[in-house]
């Protein structure tokens, strides 16, 4: 069993980027949009930079690292000039530095623009400027570095902005404000990453490059290395107790979100077919007479014993403590988080199992009663098995803790065995056993996110334009 190790699921016809050192992967999954893609909608370098403008408006203020992009090519040559061309095309180049892909280690090209004034902070002719979009000025550029890379090159992009007020305000009280001239090259200015676009357009161009790999953005930028950089019950005088109410509070609001209670009440959709059909009793019938009479029917009536809560409970109970005496040691670690989560799904589980037995009414298949497994609200209490509930919990939350496909699938199966053994010794009908289950899976799945949740894992997924088709990146972060 392997504790809390960050999970990753391959997906067909995609690629994974991952940075060195980040513990951090990229997915970008490719799919067939329902219209065009307009790529100008992207951080655009059209004539008369428009979108350079807003988008630096827009830009938090200082330098900003940006993440680049790999563009695979078998000439590297004709990547470089492709890129030349597409920039030229919107900015006039001033300096060029062509990328060595021969030489060992290869060296990195560069393309720097002009600084140029967009046209809505340039002043009027006659008089100051009153418009907020004309002041202060502002000029821009556009800088482009390719690195020789195996099988093409890595792009990074910006439109770097300058502003005189920027660089000249007054640096203390009392002090002299300076006016005219702009900053020096090395002062820095807002930056706007506009990698996406350049390669947007490359390759959609004739000829153009293939589909770009996106790499992971730099941690420093919004949204990436967010997350608070310690649980909340570090500083509590009880951080064991704190810890357990976290979770646990955190286990019932997945529980009862909205995803959950759509798939819980689904399940109860079908439970209900059940019971209220012809299926139940069909299906108790073909069991009694087919299963109970042999050995596989007898090993089912055996694994009862593993339903009875006045066992499991304390097994749970003393799991979990075991973790925290030898917290920090694997094993101890390994059997206290199982205990740990075991209770937290009985606890998730049990109230609503509670209710659900008594709501849905219906009664045993040995009882004399003539309900049988048809709901009849608050007529008995036996709609759900509370035994396939408490039997399904111990092995639910193995499966959780271990990543082989095998041992997952051999815990789950082994999760219904006290369910059958309710059916083999006539105790509940079909449908009762299921929504027993269910409800130890539903919540099962709740602490599981819960864990999932605390142990920092971060979930975005981004639309990107990739050649003339959409597609998504999905970037996952532990």
């Amino acid at each position: 069993m392997v504790k809390n190790r960050p999970r990753t699921t391959a997906v067909t016809n995609c690629r994974i980027a991952v940075r060195a050192g980040l513990a951090a992967v990229v997915l970008l999954v490719q799919v067939t949009p329902a219209t065009a893609v307009e790529f100008e909608l992207v951080d655009s370098v059209a004539p008369g930079y428009d979108a350079g403008v807003g988008a630096a408006d827009d830009a938090p203020q200082g330098s900003r690292r940006t993440g680049g992009m790999f563009l695979p090519s078998d000439n590297g040559t004709r990547l470089w000039r492709q890129t030349l061309d597409t920039v030229s095309a919107d900015w006039p180049i001033v300096r060029t530095v062509e990328p060595d892909f021969r030489s060992v280690p290869p060296r990195e090209g560069v393309i720097e623009s002009a600084w140029l004034e967009p046209p809505e902070s340039a002043p009027t002719v006659r008089g100051l400027p009153t418009s907020s979009k004309a002041w202060p000025p502002r000029r821009q550029r556009v800088v482009v570095r390719v690195v020789p890379a195996a099988n093409g090159a890595w792009i990074d992009a910006i439109v770097e902005t300058q502003s005189i007020a920027d660089a000249y305000a007054t640096s203390e009280p009392g002090g002299v404000e300076l006016t005219g001239g702009w900053p020096t090259v090395g002062s820095g200015g807002d930056r706007t990453n506009i990698t996406t676009t350049l390669a947007a357009r490359m390759a959609t161009a004739p000829g153009g490059v293939a589909d770009p790999v996106y790499s992971l953005p730099a941690l420093e930028e919004d949204g990436i290395g967010g997350g608070p950089a310690e649980p909340p019950w570090a500083h509590s005088q009880h951080p064991r107790l704190a810890r357990a109410g976290y979770k646990v509070l955190e286990d019932y609001r997945n529980f009862y979100s909205c995803e959950s209670l759509t798939c819980i009440t689904a399940a109860f959709g079908a439970g209900a077919l059940m019971a209220n059909t012809g299926f139940d009793t069909t299906m108790q019938n073909a069991w009694q007479q087919g299963v109970r009479p042999n050995d596989v029917g007898t090993f089912f009536s055996d694994c009862k014993v593993l339903g009875e809560g006045k066992y499991a409970l304390p097994i749970f109970g003393a799991a979990a403590l075991t973790g925290v005496v030898l917290e920090g040691q694997p094993a101890g670690d390994i059997v206290g988080e199982w205990g740990s989560r075991s209770l937290r799904i009985f606890v998730v589980g049990a109230p609503p199992l509670y209710v659900l037995q008594m709501a849905t009414g219906a009664s045993r298949p040995a009882d004399d009663s003539s309900a049988g497994s048809k709901w009849h609200f608050w007529n008995d209490n036996n709609g759900v098995s509370g035994h396939a509930f408490v039997g399904a919990v111990p092995f639910l939350a193995a499966a959780e803790m271990v990543e082989n496909p095998l041992a997952k699938g051999t815990l789950y199966v082994c999760s219904t065995f006290v369910g059958f053994s309710r059916m083999t010794d006539n105790a509940h009908y079909p449908s009762q056993i299921f929504l027993g289950w269910y409800l130890a899976w539903a919540s099962s799945m709740a602490v599981n996110r819960t864990e999932t949740h605390f142990a920092g894992m971060e979930v975005r997924v981004v639309p990107l334009p990739m050649a003339d088709l959409g597609g998504m990146a999905v970037e996952t972060k532990w």
